[in-house]
């Protein structure tokens, strides 16, 4: 399994959020096993913004094609290609990546899935840990000229919401 420090420089935020993904993977692993799936999902996740392994320009496709590069097959590649509402993203920002999505997002098929989502949407994007009311509004400000992302967002809100439901108890 790739470490992320192995493709980002140590002070890079990218790097920082992608630890903070896998401490909360990790803390809701030890509360419902996943073994070990929920972890190696969390550090493919972002991976794809590593220049060096970005192919398509698009994270979760690189992401999901790099896991599977490196051995990872079915439920963990599914969750890092759909994950945080990826396949409406693909939808508004990349057509030409479609295929790799198929006909319906499958964010919400797996807890696998579903967790990774939590996780990301839990983590901010230098690393911190964030409230889902906290997270969204912070892709709300950073990400205020970039239509594609603040409508994929506003789309999958009320999912993401019924997701946090699911999971924020396993943290308590």
């Amino acid at each position: 399994m790739r470490r992320p420090e192995d493709w980002f420089a140590p002070d890079n935020d990218r790097l920082a959020h992608i630890q903070q993904v896998i401490r909360t993977a990790q803390a809701i692993e030890a509360r419902r096993s996943f073994a070990g799936r929920l972890i190696a999902a969390a550090t493919y996740h972002d991976i794809g913004y590593a220049p060096s392994l970005a192919t398509t320009g698009f994270h979760p496709v690189d992401g999901a094609e790099t896991a599977r590069k490196d051995g990872f097959h079915g439920a963990i590649v599914d969750a890092v290609l759909h994950h945080s509402g990826a396949r409406g993203l693909a939808s508004r920002s990349r057509p030409d990546l479609m295929h790799m999505y198929g006909s319906d997002c499958r964010m919400t098929e797996t807890a696998l899935s579903r967790a990774l989502t939590f996780c990301d949407n839990r983590s901010g994007p230098r690393g911190e840990s964030l409230s889902l009311a906290a997270r969204i509004a912070d892709i709300r400000v950073r990400h205020a000229g970039n239509a594609a992302i603040l409508d994929t967002t506003e789309a999958y809100l009320p999912v993401f919401v019924a997701i946090d439901a699911e999971f924020a108890p396993l943290l308590d």
